[in-house]
């Protein structure tokens, strides 16, 4: 802007003269204000755009300032609010540290009072304690010497059994094995029908008496050991306490080959004078020639009938086993499996023997009446006595051992 004013200023002052010659001048001045334009130009431009950037800054620092107390206001207001809460929230902590501290009072009279209940409860649970010790104590000590009379009760039941044995033998002349020649150690043998007689002291050997029982019942079952050597009484007894026998719920042991009796100690004279009384009975020789004979019939008669029963038994396992094989073989698949599915559902429940109850003689004849009179009314003949002279027909032994 300077060499365009002093290029003017010079211009008005020149006169036709000094333009003429002072052209070359003035040219260079017009250059040069024309250069200084056009930075001047540029410099605007520059100038214009730096104002419209801090226009527009301006312009943000202003919403920023709007927005700065808006945000203010907004700031005022919630700490206003949060002074108020605040306020209401120091009277509450106050309160509450009020009641704090008067839980905290009422909790430490209330440890204070768990204290002292505990160590009451631990003083009387060690008091306790040592009373039950004291009490198991007692009871041991009494159980021990319940069990030493116990014992020192069984040593004399031994004792006192074998010396009544002892003096009954001796009494009525009766023979007392010391030394048992056989397998096993029985207490107290005598010899009687040219037989060992076994009689074994048993006593309980705990206070407990309900499995007295069981011990004899073991105890009758092993002493097969005695019976199955030749030489042996089938008839052993064990000699138990007279105050056990309440206590006891069987008496007698039935077994196929021998059978136990329970006697008391009182029981053993006239026990053993019953067996000297069967001693007498089983001498043979004092048996009439007749009663020999019938005892004889019978004793054969019962071995051909289980002979020939077992004769017939097996002919009749040999036809079932050959059906049971038919109606596997020849039934068709489906009806096979059915059959069988019926035969698993099937159960036979024969009669249980008993061994304390008698099978009578009349209660089976009566029964085979009425299997008799079923038969009947169904059109079956039992015709025994055809039968009977049919099955004597069959060869019940070999031509060699026919007697």
């Amino acid at each position: 802007m300077g060499m365009m004013r002093q290029l003017l200023q010079e211009l008005q002052a020149l006169s036709w003269w000094g333009r003429l010659f002072g052209w070359s001048r003035i040219r260079r001045m017009l250059l040069d204000a024309s250069t200084e334009w056009e930075s001047n130009q540029t410099s605007m431009a520059r100038m214009s755009a730096e104002l419209q950037v801090l226009q527009n800054d301006l312009m943000q620092a202003q919403q920023a300032v709007k927005m700065a107390e808006a945000r203010a206001g907004d700031l005022h207001r919630d700490k206003e609010r949060l002074d108020l809460e605040l306020g209401s929230s120091r009277r509450e902590v106050q309160r509450l540290g009020s009641e704090l501290a008067g839980l905290t009072q009422v909790d430490q009279q209330r440890r204070a009072e768990l204290q002292n209940n505990l160590t009451s409860l631990a003083q009387l649970k060690d008091r306790i304690a040592e009373e039950r010790l004291q009490e198991h104590q007692a009871r041991q000590e009494e159980l021990e010497r319940k069990q030493q009379r116990l014992r020192q009760t069984w040593q004399n039941h031994q004792v006192n059994v074998s010396n009544k044995i002892r003096q009954i033998a001796e009494k009525y002349t009766l023979q007392v094995v010391d030394k048992f020649p056989l397998k096993g150690e029985p207490d107290n043998v005598l010899m009687l029908c040219e037989q060992y007689v076994v009689l074994d002291a048993k006593s309980p050997g705990g206070e407990d008496l309900a499995n007295f029982g069981t011990y004899l019942k073991t105890q009758a079952e092993s002493a097969s050991k005695y019976t199955k050597q030749e030489g042996v009484f089938g008839q052993l007894f064990f000699v138990v306490p007279s105050n056990t026998l309440e206590s006891l719920p069987q008496t007698v042991f039935r077994f196929i080959e021998y059978t136990v009796y329970v006697i008391p100690v009182e029981a053993l004279e006239p026990v053993i004078l019953s067996l000297v009384k069967v001693e007498e009975y089983m001498n043979v020789k004092e048996i009439s020639p007749e009663d020999r004979r019938n005892i004889f019939v019978i004793l054969g008669r019962f071995a051909h009938l289980t002979k020939r029963r077992l004769q017939v038994d097996q002919f009749f396992a040999n036809e079932s086993l050959s059906l049971a094989a038919e109606t596997e073989n020849r039934l068709p698949e489906e009806m096979r499996k059915e059959v069988a599915e019926i035969e698993k559902s099937v159960r036979l429940n024969p009669p249980q023997e008993r061994t304390t109850k008698e099978i009578g003689l009349s209660s089976l004849q009566s029964q085979h009446k009425k299997i008799e009179k079923g038969l009947r009314e169904r059109g079956v003949l039992p015709e025994s006595e055809n039968l009977a002279s049919g099955l004597n027909e069959l060869p019940l032994y070999t031509p060699e051992d026919t007697p």
